[in-house]
């Protein structure tokens, strides 16, 4: 199995909440406040990752924060209805099971 790190990101309106998971890892949880401070740490935080990268962003905004944050080589973006998944962990899973 290849390794990867797969992302959720539900957008909400003034917050924004990441769910990660490195291949065979736990689940980390986290939050950051929905401003471009916020987006800026997920950036910092995905930038110190060499290995692929699967993100899922559903919520509010969710079609321009992934296009901020999926714009790199090496990472997969998808952009979720709320529909299908509306929390983190549900969408860090899509990520992860979608191949």
């Amino acid at each position: 199995m290849n390794s990867h790190l797969c992302i959720g990101i539900a957008a909400q309106n003034d917050t924004l909440e990441i769910a990660a998971r490195e291949s065979g890892r736990t689940m980390i949880v986290m939050k950051f406040p929905a401003t471009l401070m916020g987006e800026t740490a997920i950036k910092i935080f995905l930038a110190s990752y060499e290995i692929p990268v699967r993100l899922a962003v559903a919520g509010v905004a969710a079609l321009s924060l992934a296009l901020s944050l999926g714009n790199v080589p090496g990472r997969e973006t998808f952009i979720v209805s709320s529909d299908v998944a509306d929390q983190a962990v549900a969408l860090a899973l899509y990520a992860e099971h979608t191949a």
